[in-house]
């Protein structure tokens, strides 16, 4: 009895079940498989990978609809198989082949900014006619929104899902309708589901703006009508915060994140405390204090006040080092920015404890060790500990054994010989083991690899200590995977700078091999045209394992410059300075610019062009045109002319070859009676026709504060013989600078001139156009053109000979806001041909300044002090140049 009852049981569950699951399953049924396939792509411009993307980015959308999607490979390769079109009927016939209930196809047409984009829905039993979405916006940057709005419809009739007409909020005060509607999947014109509407609830009510949220709905004709009701958290009415001395209480208010009007919330206010004791530890004060209350108003909403205790301000006094037998502890200190108190730690912070800057400086311990040879060293973390005259830090150290390299080998895919692989390689055998310089060579190694189309390259090191010997054998892995090629180059961002511009400054276009070269160069190049706040290279994978997309992102900034500079010197008196310039002229990457100075003795005007890709090849070509007056003591010169300008490229990384003819009118008048024949002599028109040629390697990183790089040219002109003219000379110019990066961000540059001026017959070396030396971009604290030969009556006449040298040591002051510091020695001269070179007798200055990008452009504000003036020069000097941009 007790088992049939039991069996009868086991037979009603069972056939509830089937009731029960039936539905679901005629629900499922109903709701169907779908398959996307690409899309057509109807436009001017090169956009076609777009088929493909818009496919991905449809069937993911789909998927988060709740829509099962078949896997785009597998429709792709089909559709491939079936080497035909696509059209409706092989839509519907490669969908029921895969076993979909429903085809997706459609295309994207883009005509000038306008992008509007159809997508069909077909049923493959031929019951349903099929179904056309649209959706159209301005710029590919729409596609994004586009997509989502035609994922919901698509959803609802593919589903066969009742479909949200709309979606309501009330109750709200002061939070946006929109906002809670973005946090919702629930979207007006999707599916409905009462199960997302669950997880819609979650998801407003994490946003923490609300004390209760439900969800109502009712029926209309065009579907379900969705009803959010929210009760809002009360606001925060006052923010006060007493006893703050040694922080300003606006900054702390700025950046607790607690503001008025802001919603309450229990857990910020806590945060809030917690960010203001973390201000007071970074400045110093680690027995300060915070507590904070809050408080009704008769509103409804809160008032928070913070009470702050600073005590006194707590220094490290000491930093102590454990185990570290074979580096004494200047040798670590020099790897940490964390100082103990000293002489200059009141200017830089350092003493104040930072523990995320102290466990950096943990790290670059362990690399200190790593790099020379201890690579089983272990850096315990700092113990701090409080001592009569402030913090003391403790470090622990375990070195272990000191490791040389042993046997190198190379295995896996060799594309190169041993010996071309181990060339240039910084880890060698019988040295110290170098984690960083074994770092590099993997970089090397990677890089030749990928330069040869190998972008997923993989160079693993197999390390095998001996512990007998202390010495490591490393076996170079190399697996270098499939050649790729550059499918698609997609640039964005440029609205004014025209994408050929862009492009031309790229090593490699669509179809090539792969280059890692490609990418940082575009890098290099692009950042250098100074038309980009920012320039983003990355890559994307392609439609297929052997193609990659090549992304370049853009920020434009202003090119328009207009710079003014202001100097004062005996021989100009006050002068200005001005010009005004665009870099990116029509967006075509040519420059037009109009300068000009104004002085007390002076006047220059000059026009220049210069487009820099002539007949779209790498050549540059420009004019200027200028007229100079001055005002000497024995004379005045006005000159007129110009110059056509022309630059090659060379097979040599970063140089080229410029020529230059210069036609020049000069006029020397009003000689004084007391000049020199010298002077006198030169009374009249002098006429320079000549040609000059230039060969400049510039690898800096950028032009205004260089960090790294080089920048070297050697220039010969040639004046007068079959040229005509009346000056007839020939001049040398070889000029160097080098920038070395160092500790802390700062810098090393090594600058280094040299003049040779030589007359030849048939014509005269007039005095402009020898050397002179002083100012702020030679000699600093020298004034302008002040250091030069005399003649008996010393009188400044120039001379055929030149050698300048300029040190420079900049550090940053305040990085954030890109201020940086400069002393400089400066050393140099200038000498009759008679004279030649002397080394020995060189002017020399030393000095200090500062240099800022600021929103006026860049600023240059230095002191020179002449460690050697003569009689009638003064000791020093300042002199400034700024720049605004438009």
């Amino acid at each position: 009895m007790f088992g049939g009852a039991v069996r009868k049981t086991c037979w009603l569950l069972l056939l509830l079940l089937a009731l029960i699951a039936q539905p679901l399953a005629a629900a499922a049924a109903e709701q169907g498989r779908v398959a996307v396939f690409p899309f057509q792509i109807f436009s001017g411009d090169s956009i076609n990978y777009l088929s493909m993307d818009l496919q991905k980015s449809l069937r993911d959308r789909l998927t988060k609809e709740g829509v099962s999607v078949i896997a785009a490979d597998e429709v792709n390769q089909t559709l491939r198989s079936m080497n035909q079109p696509l059209d409706l009927a092989l839509a519907r016939k490669i969908a029921d082949r895969l076993g979909a209930e429903y085809a997706v196809y459609g295309s994207l047409t883009k005509i000038g900014s306008r992008v509007s984009v159809d997508v069909k829905v077909l049923d493959v039993l031929g019951i349903r006619r099929p179904q056309t979405v649209f959706g159209e916006g301005v710029g590919l940057d729409s596609l994004d929104d586009m997509t989502a709005k035609l994922a919901r419809e698509v959803a609802v009739l593919a589903s066969g899902r009742e479909q949200v007409a709309e979606v309501e909020v009330e109750g709200n005060k002061r939070i946006e309708a929109e906002a809670i509607r973005a946090a919702m999947k629930t979207k007006a014109g999707g599916p409905f589901s009462t199960i997302r509407l669950n997880d819609d609830i979650k998801d407003v009510w994490k946003l923490g703006y609300f004390d209760d949220v439900r969800v109502k709905t009712r029926d209309s004709e065009r579907g379900k009508v969705v009803v959010v009701s929210v009760k809002e958290k009360p606001t925060i009415k006052e923010v006060t915060v007493a006893g703050a001395k040694a922080i300003d209480a606006q900054d702390i208010q700025d950046d607790i994140g607690v503001k008025t009007f802001s919603v309450y919330k229990p857990d910020a206010i806590k945060d809030a405390e917690r960010k203001i004791l973390d201000m007071y530890h970074n400045k110093g004060y680690y027995d300060a204090k915070v507590t904070y209350q809050v408080s009704d108003l008769p509103s409804g909403d809160k008032a928070v006040k913070f009470d702050i205790t600073e005590g006194e301000k707590v220094l490290i006094s000491e930093i102590k080092f454990e185990g570290n037998n074979n580096f004494d502890a200047d040798e670590l200190q020099d790897q940490m920015s964390t100082q103990g108190s000293g002489w200059f730690t009141w200017l830089t912070d350092a003493d104040v404890l930072e523990k995320n800057k102290l466990e950096q400086d943990t790290q670059h311990i362990s690399d200190f060790y790593y790099n020379n040879g201890y690579m089983m060293a272990q850096v315990g973390a700092p113990q701090i500990s409080r001592g009569e005259k402030g913090l003391i830090i403790t470090i622990k150290i375990v070195e272990g054994p000191r490791f040389k390299v042993g046997a190198l080998n190379f295995s896996g895919d060799l594309l190169f010989s041993k010996d071309q692989l181990q060339e240039g390689m910084k880890t060698k055998t019988g040295e110290w083991y170098n984690r960083n310089n074994l770092r590099e060579d993997l970089m090397r190694i990677s890089g030749a690899y990928s330069n040869k189309g190998f972008a997923y390259v993989e160079v693993r090191p197999q390390i095998k200590e001996d512990l007998k010997k202390n010495t490591v054998d490393i076996d170079f892995t190399i697996v270098k995977g499939v050649k790729v090629f550059f499918e698609n180059i997609v640039i964005t961002g440029n609205d004014r700078t025209r994408d050929y511009v862009i492009r031309r400054e790229l090593d490699s276009a669509e179809g090539d091999l792969f280059s890692g070269d490609t990418i940082k160069n575009a890098n290099i190049r692009l950042r250098r045209l100074n038309f980009f706040e920012d320039v983003q290279v990355s890559t994307t994978k392609g439609s297929s394992q052997e193609q990659m997309n090549l992304n370049i992102k853009v920020k434009e900034k202003r090119t328009g410059q207009i710079s003014v500079g202001a100097g004062y010197s005996t021989q100009d008196s006050f002068m200005v300075m001005g010009s005004i310039a665009e870099n990116n002229l029509f967006g075509r990457g040519q420059r037009l610019e109009l300068s000009g100075q104004i002085g007390g003795k002076s006047t220059r005007y000059t026009l220049s062009f210069t487009e820099p890709w002539l007949f779209d090849r790498p050549i540059s070509a420009g004019f200027d045109l200028y007229d100079w007056e001055r005002e000497y003591i024995d004379y005045d010169k006005e000159a007129i002319g110009g110059q056509l300008r022309f630059g090659f490229p060379t097979p040599i990384y970063a140089t080229r070859v410029y020529t230059y003819y210069k036609y020049e009118e000069a006029n020397i008048t009003d000689i004084s009676s007391s000049a020199s024949a010298y002077v006198k002599d030169q009374e009249g028109w002098h006429t320079t026709s000549s040609v000059r040629g230039l060969v400049r390697r510039d690898t800096r990183d950028q032009t205004f504060n260089a960090t790294e790089g080089s920048d070297n040219s050697v220039s010969v002109e040639y004046a007068g013989g079959p040229l005509g003219g009346t000056n007839a000379f020939i001049k040398a110019i070889g000029d160097s600078g080098w920038y070395f990066p160092l500790f802390w961000e700062t810098v090393f540059v090594a600058h280094g001139r040299i003049g040779w001026v030589e007359q030849q017959s048939g014509g005269d070396l007039p005095m402009y156009e020898k050397f002179y030396l002083g100012g702020i971009n030679t000699l600093r604290g020298f004034e302008y053109m002040s250091v030069s030969p005399r003649d008996v009556q010393g009188e400044r006449i120039g001379g055929e000979r030149m050698l300048l040298f300029n040190l420079e040591y900049r550090f940053p002051l305040v990085p954030k806001a890109g201020l940086t510091g400069v002393v400089f020695f400066d050393t140099g001269n200038v000498w009759t041909k008679d004279d030649g070179y002397d080394v020995g007798d060189m002017r020399r200055s030393i000095g200090a300044g500062v240099r800022w990008l600021s929103p006026l452009g860049p600023l240059r504000l230095e002191y020179g002090y002449v460690l050697d003036p003569q009689p009638d020069e003064d000791t020093a000097n300042w002199e400034f140049t700024i720049g605004s941009m438009f």
